[in-house]
C-alpha cells in the first residue's frame, strides 16, 4: 500500500515535471512552435516537388504515382479538416492532447514510407493507395495542431512567423533532396513527427477577454465565407496547372523544377520577412493580395506567348499559390485570433478549402489535358478563362479592401484593449479636458503603478500583465524583446511586492473592489 502511494508521488512529480518542461521550453523559445509549420510543408515541398519518395525505382514508377497520390492523399486531407470544422468541439479536444497529436503523425510518417515502398505497382495497387489517403488522415491533425499554434497571434506576427518558416522550410527540402536515397526517404516520412514535435512546447495562453474579442458579424458581410471561397478557387487554378504540368513531364524533372519553385518560394519569404520585421512595423498583409493574383495571372496569360502550358507557366502558379497560402495561413490566424470563430473550425474550413481545391484542379487539369493538347486555341481560350476568373474573384468576391477593413477592425480592437476597463466596458475616450475617462479598474492599476514608482514602460507591462497576457504577447505589443520584456516584468513584481501574475492581478481586484467601495478616492 505504502509503495503504491510512494510510486502515485513520484508519477505525480514526473508529470509535474513534463508539464513544467514545456512551459519552460515555451518561455524561452517562444518562436520554437512555430518552427512545426516549416517541417510540415517542407514535407509537401518533398513529395509533390522532388522524386525523393518515388525516384528510387528508376523507370518502373512513373509520374501517374506522384499523381495518384496528391489525390488520394489530399482529398483525404481536405475530407479530414472540412469535418473538424463542422465538428469543431470534438477536433479541438483530439488537437490538444500531445499523445493523440503524435500518434497521428506517426500515421503520416509510416504511411508516407509505405507509398513510397509501393509506389512501384502505381495506382492498381491498394496497399498504395490506402497509404496514400493516409497520408493525408494524419496530416490534417497535424495542420490542425499547428492551426492552434497560429491561433495565439495576429497577422503581423503570423506573417513574420509564416516567413520564416517557409525558408526553413526550403532549407529542409534542400537537405533531403541532397541526401543519399534511404536516408531522404527517410528524413522526409519523419517531417510530419518533426513538425508535430516543434508544437509539443506550445502552451495555450489565457483566453482573451470577452471585450476583446471581435463578431464575426462586425466584420465585412460575409467575410469568412468569402475568404473560403476565394481560397476554393485559387486552389483549384492553381491545381488545374499543375495537375496539367504534371502528367506532361517525366519524374526525372520534377526535382529540377521543384528545386526553382522551392527556392524561389524562400527567397520571397526572406525579403517579407526582412521587410515586415526590419523595415515596415505596420505592414497590412492585404497588401500582398493583388500582387499574388498578378503572379498567378502572368502564368496564364504566358500561355499564348509560349504556345501552351509549359515549364514556365507550372512554375509561376506554383510560387503564387505558394505565397497565396502564406497569406491565407495569416489571415486565418487573424480569424482564430481575434474573433469568436474556433480554431478548429477556422483552419479546418479554410486550409480544407485549399485542399479541396487543389484535388478538384489536379484531377481537372488532368482530366483536360488531352482535349487542350488537340488544339493549342482551345489551351489559350482556357488560360485567358482562368484569368477573368481570377480578376472577378478578386475584384468581386474578395478584394484587397475587404481584407484590409478586416485586418483593420481586429488591430483597431487589439489597440484599444488598454483604453477599455475589462470590467465595466468603460472607454477611455469621453474624459474631460481631452484626457481618458478611468475605470475603477484603470484607475486601480495606475494607483499601484504610482505607489510602486514604476516607469512609463513598467506601466504599460502592468496592465498587460494584468489582464493575463504571456511575456510573447507583451513583448509583441510593446515591440520589445522576449527577454526585455521578462526584464520589465520582473521589475514590476520586485517593486509591487509580489511574485506572481496571479498575485499581481489579485492586488489590483483588491484596490478596484476598495476604490468602488470609496476607499481609494
Amino acid at each position: 500500500m505504502g509503495a503504491d502511494k510512494a510510486s502515485g508521488r513520484r508519477d505525480g512529480r514526473a508529470r509535474f515535471s513534463a508539464t513544467r518542461l514545456w512551459e519552460d521550453l515555451d518561455e524561452q523559445w517562444p518562436s520554437l512552435k512555430f518552427l512545426g509549420f516549416g517541417a510540415y510543408y517542407a514535407w509537401i515541398f518533398l513529395c509533390y516537388n522532388s522524386d525523393v519518395l518515388f525516384g528510387w525505382a528508376g523507370s518502373a514508377v512513373g509520374s501517374d504515382a506522384m499523381f495518384a497520390m496528391y489525390l488520394a492523399s489530399t482529398a483525404a486531407l481536405g475530407v479530414v479538416l472540412i469535418a473538424a470544422g463542422v465538428f469543431h468541439n470534438v477536433a479541438t479536444r483530439i488537437v490538444e492532447s500531445r499523445s493523440a497529436v503524435l500518434s497521428m503523425a506517426g500515421v503520416a510518417a509510416v504511411t508516407t514510407l509505405t507509398a513510397a515502398w509501393s509506389s512501384p505497382s502505381g495506382s492498381q495497387d491498394a496497399l498504395f493507395m490506402v497509404s496514400c489517403a493516409l497520408t493525408g488522415v494524419g496530416t490534417a491533425f497535424v495542420a490542425l495542431r499547428l492551426g492552434s499554434v497560429y491561433s495565439t497571434v495576429g497577422a503581423r506576427q503570423a506573417l513574420m512567423y509564416t516567413a520564416g518558416s517557409f525558408i526553413f522550410a526550403g532549407m529542409l527540402f534542400f537537405v533531403c533532396i541532397g541526401l543519399p536515397h534511404p536516408v531522404g526517404l527517410l528524413a522526409t516520412a519523419m517531417l510530419p513527427l518533426v513538425a508535430t514535435a516543434f508544437t509539443m512546447a506550445a502552451t495555450r495562453g489565457p483566453v482573451a477577454p470577452s471585450e476583446d474579442i471581435v463578431p464575426m458579424c462586425e466584420l465585412p458581410r460575409g467575410y469568412f465565407v468569402r475568404l473560403a471561397v476565394s481560397v476554393v478557387v485559387f486552389s483549384v487554378i492553381a491545381g488545374v496547372t499543375k495537375g496539367f504540368m504534371a502528367l506532361q513531364q517525366p519524374l526525372s524533372t520534377v526535382t529540377d523544377q521543384g528545386v526553382i519553385i522551392v527556392f524561389a518560394t524562400a527567397c520571397t519569404a526572406v525579403l517579407l520577412f526582412v521587410l515586415v520585421g526590419l523595415l515596415v512595423r505596420e505592414f497590412d498583409t492585404s497588401q500582398l493580395y493583388y500582387p499574388i493574383i498578378i503572379l498567378a495571372c502572368l502564368g496564364n496569360l504566358a500561355v499564348p506567348l509560349f504556345g501552351g502550358f509549359g515549364v514556365i507557366q507550372g512554375e509561376l502558379a506554383s510560387i503564387a499559390y505558394n505565397l497565396f497560402i502564406l497569406m491565407v495561413w495569416c489571415l486565418l490566424a487573424n480569424v482564430a485570433n481575434r474573433t469568436d470563430l474556433a480554431y478548429a473550425s477556422v483552419f479546418g474550413w479554410g486550409r480544407g478549402a485549399s485542399a479541396a481545391g487543389t484535388t478538384i484542379g489536379w484531377f481537372a487539369g488532368s482530366s483536360l489535358a488531352p482535349l487542350l493538347l488537340e488544339n493549342p486555341s482551345n489551351m489559350v481560350a482556357f488560360a485567358m478563362g482562368m484569368v477573368f476568373v481570377l480578376l472577378v474573384v478578386s475584384m468581386v468576391v474578395l478584394n484587397e479592401r475587404t481584407i484590409g477593413q478586416a485586418l483593420k477592425k481586429t488591430r483597431n480592437s487589439q489597440a484599444n484593449q488598454a483604453a477599455c476597463d475589462p470590467s465595466s466596458g468603460e472607454r477611455s475616450d469621453g474624459g474631460a479636458g481631452g484626457f481618458p475617462r478611468e475605470g475603477a479598474w484603470t484607475k486601480s492599476c495606475n494607483a499601484l503603478a504610482e505607489q510602486a514608482g514604476l516607469s512609463l514602460r513598467e506601466r504599460d507591462v502592468l496592465f498587460l500583465l494584468a489582464k493575463g497576457y504571456t511575456i510573447e504577447h507583451i513583448a509583441g505589443e510593446l515591440g520589445i524583446s522576449f527577454n526585455t520584456a521578462k526584464s520589465h516584468i520582473r521589475n514590476v513584481y520586485a517593486k509591487a511586492g509580489v511574485h506572481s501574475k496571479q498575485e499581481l492581478q489579485s492586488l489590483i481586484e483588491e484596490r478596484k473592489g476598495a476604490l468602488q467601495a470609496g476607499a481609494f478616492r
